[in-house]
Formats: structure tokens, C-alpha cells, sequence
């Protein structure tokens, strides 16, 4: 049985995506700074540079949390 994903929020905006979501085609949707989720807009508007900010996808690679398959 496929894990049910879970979903992510924009800690300012609350605007959420699916971890799916996230690591199959918006992976540049969402970012990681310090220790708050946030989305590209939000990044923006405080002052981010979302070409130089860690994706969450990224975050999560590092912390060596990738993708389940599928099947487990």
C-alpha cells in the first residue's frame, strides 16, 4: 500500500502543497529558511533569494529524508 503524503504549509501564508507535490513538479515552490517552510512569494516579499534558498526538497535530501517508493 502507497504511504499517504503528507502536506506541507508556507509558515507565513499558510498556502499548502502536498509533499507529492513537491518532489515531483514544484520542487522550486517551496523553501526552507532557518527553520520555517515558505513558499516562493513569501521567501520574496522577506528579502529572500529564492535562486540561492534551500528547496524543500533539498532540505529534506539533506537530512537524508527522500521520496518512499511506492511500494512501501
Amino acid at each position: 500500500m502507497a504511504k499517504k503524503s503528507q502536506s506541507i504549509r508556507c509558515s507565513r501564508c499558510n498556502l499548502e502543497f502536498s509533499e507529492e507535490e513537491l518532489f515531483d513538479e514544484h520542487a522550486d515552490k517551496a523553501f526552507v529558511e532557518g527553520n520555517k517552510i515558505l513558499c516562493k512569494d513569501c521567501l520574496v516579499m522577506l528579502g529572500g533569494n529564492p535562486t540561492v534558498a534551500k528547496t524543500y526538497l533539498a532540505y529534506q535530501n539533506d537530512r537524508g529524508t527522500n521520496k518512499p517508493h511506492d511500494w512501501q
